[in-house]
């Protein structure tokens, strides 16, 4: 696995894309970082921070496939670069990092309920918990490790369990497809790259960060909402004071 690069940032220091980076499938690390250098016309020691934001595969001309990357980088005196890169590949680029919205001024009299335990239940959820709230996740099916002994067991005997299927449980239904992260919506404020995010901290793979089409297979999916879902991170986010189902909640409630 290769390393995304070093995401941390510099103070005082805009962030450069350059796009359409392409490299042989056999490529090493470094290469990427002296062909960033090379388009801005820097030395590499003068890149002080970079991160790939994009990475994609051009299979156009076989047999010689290439990776194309959209890279981020921070260098010494981004100012001069930039007026002296005169590059279509290269532009300057604000962060575009998820912001949890404003709290509202009135307590909560009740504690907030998530209809559903898929993809958009679960983040809703650590997010509320991992802000204060107290959010109650209402799932008709059943954790993830036994809705897929149920879904094994219709695949292989077909008995069906109305409740626990493809289609309900723990993870939602995308839970059994084949694991594309993909949407089409134009991720303006960061949501997308959030949803991401948490994934890869629940132990996902780095690469899906910036793959242009990420993947999680079943497999690991299953493991991940173990991980993120009812028992560990949305109760970790809340210290606790998230669940799933029906059980009850000792944490006061913020401001909604």
């Amino acid at each position: 696995m290769m390393d995304t690069g070093d995401r941390g940032t510099v103070r005082g220091c805009r962030m450069i894309r350059i796009n359409q980076i392409k490299l042989p499938l056999s490529h090493r690390q470094e290469d990427l970082i002296y062909k960033a250098a090379g388009i801005l016309r820097v030395a590499p020691d003068n890149i002080l921070s970079w991160q790939i934001v994009r990475r994609s595969i051009d299979a156009r001309k076989k047999p010689d496939i290439m990776f194309v990357y959209s890279v981020d980088v921070c260098v010494k005196a981004e100012k001069k670069v930039l007026s002296g890169c005169r590059s279509a590949q290269v532009q300057a680029v604000a962060d575009t990092a998820y912001t949890f919205p404003a709290e509202g001024t009135e307590p909560l009299r009740h504690r907030p309920v998530i209809v559903g335990a898929g993809p958009a239940g679960l983040i809703c959820g650590y997010l509320l918990a991992g802000h204060g709230y107290c959010p109650l996740i209402l799932e008709r099916g059943k954790c993830v490790e036994q809705r897929q002994a149920d879904v094994e067991r219709f695949w292989r005997e077909g008995v069906l369990d109305t409740s626990s299927n493809v289609q309900f449980g723990e993870g939602g239904a995308g839970t059994f497809s084949d694991g594309k992260l993909n949407t089409l919506v134009k991720d303006r404020f960061g949501r997308n790259k959030e949803v991401l995010r948490i994934l890869v901290e629940a132990g996902a793979p780095g690469e899906i960060l910036y793959d242009a089409k990420p993947h999680i297979g079943t497999d690991i999916l299953c493991r991940k909402h173990h991980t993120m879902g009812r028992r560990d991170q949305v109760r970790r986010a809340g210290d606790g004071s998230a669940a799933v189902g029906r059980g009850s909640c000792g944490c006061g409630n913020r401001a909604g």
